[in-house]
C-alpha cells in the first residue's frame, strides 16, 4: 500500500471505533450478516441509549452501515471498510512504513518548536465573517496564512472572494465542519494544511456551524498529526443589526447554533455597529453577556476589527466545556444556487430578490449588471446590499446562493419571482 494514498484520518477513526470491548462484540455479531438493533440489544447487557452511542461511533467510522426500517435500525458490516482496515494492519508491519515513521520523527524534531497558530471565526449567517477575515488578511504583513473556508451549500461564494495568490485556501462545502458529515474531512484538511508551512490558520465556519465540539476536533488533529497547532481562540461575529431576532427565531425552531456560537467563543465582535443606535448596542451586549459572561467583547465597523487580539491571550477568557454539536444532516437547511449567463439592470435584480428575503436565512452571490459590471450581492434580513466585485478572478457566469427557511418550497418562489421581472432563462441547482 502506497503511504501517499492512505487516508490516515479514516484509519485513525476506524481504530478508535474498535477500541471498545462492546463495539468489538457488536462487530463480531454482525460478521454473520445484518441484524436489527433489537437483536443486538437482546445479546448485550446495555440500555438502548448506550447501544445508540456505540452504533453512532461505528457508523461514523464507516465500519458499520445502518438503514432505518420502521421503528428499528438494521445494521451490517461495511466490507469495503473492513478490507481497508486489513490493509492498514498489513501496512503497519511493513518496512516501508517504519522508514517513513523514522523520517517523520526526524522532521518533527526539527520543526516541533514552530506551532501553527489557529483561530476559529464563527458567527451566524450574514454576520460578516468573510468581510472581517478579508480585512484581517489585508492587515497582516509578511505572514504565511492558511484558510479553511466552510460553506453549507455546494457553491462557495466566499471562497472566491478570499482567493489570493499568497493565501493557502481549502474549501469544505455541503455541510458543517462540526457535523459528522464533514468532521473527518475537516480533521484531515487541518493535517494537510501543515504541508504548506503556514504560520497562521484561520477556520471560517459556515453560518450554521455549531462549534460545541471544537476542542474535540482539535484533540483528533493532535492524535493524527502531533502537537502542531496552538489554539489561539474562537472569535464569534455577532450581527448587531439582526442578532436579537436571530436568537428569537432559533429558539422558536429549537435550534441552538446561534446561541452556541456565542457560548463557545473567547471573543465576540459586534459587527454592523454603524447600522445600530446606542440603545440597541447596549441590548446586544447584555444578550452576549447572558450567554457568555466571560468572553471579551469588541466592536467592528464596516468589517474593520481591532487587531490587538493577536497580542492578547484570548484563552484567559475561558473555554466552554465540549458538548455534542447540534449540527447534523437532518437539520441542515436547504441550499439552492442559481446560474445566469445574461445581464439584468440593478432594479430588476432588486425586485427579484425583495420577496425572497423573508423566505431565506441568507442570500449572497455575484452578478453581472447592465451599466454596473460584476457586482457582489449580500442579503441579510430585509437588507439588500451590493458592491463592486473586488477579486481579480472573473466569474464564468452570475451565481446566487439561497439558504432556505422554507425548505425545497423556495424553488417555486424563486422561479415565480424571477419570471415576474424577466423572461430570460436561468438555472436552479442543488
Amino acid at each position: 500500500m502506497n503511504l501517499d494514498n492512505i487516508n490516515f484520518c479514516d484509519a485513525l477513526n476506524m481504530f478508535r471505533a474498535m477500541g471498545d470491548e462492546n463495539r468489538l462484540k457488536i462487530i463480531y455479531m454482525l460478521i454473520n450478516g445484518e441484524l436489527c438493533a433489537c437483536k443486538i440489544l437482546d445479546n448485550l447487557n446495555m440500555s438502548q441509549s448506550t447501544l445508540s452511542h456505540h452504533m453512532k461511533q461505528l457508523c461514523e467510522s464507516g465500519i458499520v452501515i445502518g438503514r432505518k426500517e420502521g421503528k428499528w435500525t438494521h445494521y451490517r458490516i461495511n466490507n469495503d471498510k473492513m478490507n481497508q482496515l486489513s490493509e492498514y494492519l498489513k501496512m503497519l508491519g511493513s518496512e516501508q512504513y517504519r522508514r517513513q515513521i523514522d523520517m517523520d520523527c526526524t522532521q518533527e524534531s526539527i520543526t516541533s518548536d514552530k506551532k501553527v497558530k489557529i483561530y476559529f471565526l464563527t458567527g451566524f449567517l450574514g454576520s460578516g465573517k468573510t468581510t472581517v477575515l478579508l480585512n484581517i488578511l489585508n492587515n497582516i504583513q509578511n505572514k504565511k496564512i492558511g484558510i479553511i473556508q466552510n460553506e453549507f451549500g455546494k457553491l462557495s461564494i466566499d471562497g472566491k472572494i478570499l482567493k489570493n495568490g499568497d493565501i493557502e485556501i481549502k474549501e469544505l462545502n455541503r455541510g458543517s465542519i462540526f457535523c459528522s458529515c464533514l468532521k473527518l474531512s475537516f480533521v484531515q484538511a487541518m493535517s494537510e494544511m501543515l504541508k504548506q508551512n503556514i504560520e497562521y490558520l484561520f477556520v471560517e465556519s459556515s453560518g450554521w456551524g455549531d462549534p460545541s465540539n471544537m476542542m474535540e476536533i482539535l484533540d483528533a488533529v493532535k492524535e493524527l498529526s502531533g502537537d502542531v497547532y496552538e489554539f489561539k481562540g474562537n472569535i464569534c461575529l455577532v450581527d448587531g443589526a439582526n442578532i436579537i431576532e436571530q436568537i428569537q427565531e432559533s429558539k422558536a425552531e429549537e435550534d441552538d447554533a446561534v446561541i452556541r456560537q456565542i457560548k463557545h467563543c473567547q471573543m465576540a465582535a459586534i459587527t454592523k455597529v454603524d447600522l445600530i443606535n446606542v440603545e440597541r448596542k447596549s441590548i446586544v451586549i447584555d444578550t452576549i453577556r447572558d450567554i457568555n459572561p466571560n468572553c471579551k467583547i469588541i466592536e467592528s465597523d464596516n468589517g474593520n476589527i481591532d487587531l490587538s487580539f493577536f497580542n492578547d491571550d484570548l484563552i484567559k477568557y475561558g473555554i466552554a466545556e465540549s458538548e455534542d454539536t447540534t449540527n447534523s444532516k437532518e437539520v441542515k437547511p436547504k441550499s439552492i444556487f442559481m446560474n445566469f449567463e445574461g445581464t439584468l439592470e440593478w432594479k430588476q435584480l432588486e425586485n427579484f430578490l425583495k420577496p425572497l428575503t423573508k423566505m431565506a436565512y441568507r442570500i449572497k452571490g455575484y452578478f453581472y449588471l447592465e451599466n454596473g459590471g460584476w457586482t457582489q450581492i449580500d442579503v441579510v434580513g430585509s437588507r439588500i446590499d451590493k458592491k463592486p466585485w473586488g477579486n481579480e478572478e472573473i466569474p464564468e457566469c452570475s451565481q446566487i446562493v439561497f439558504i432556505s427557511k422554507i425548505g425545497p418550497e423556495i424553488i417555486r418562489e424563486i422561479t415565480k419571482s424571477w419570471q415576474s421581472v424577466t423572461d430570460k432563462k436561468m438555472q436552479l441547482k442543488n
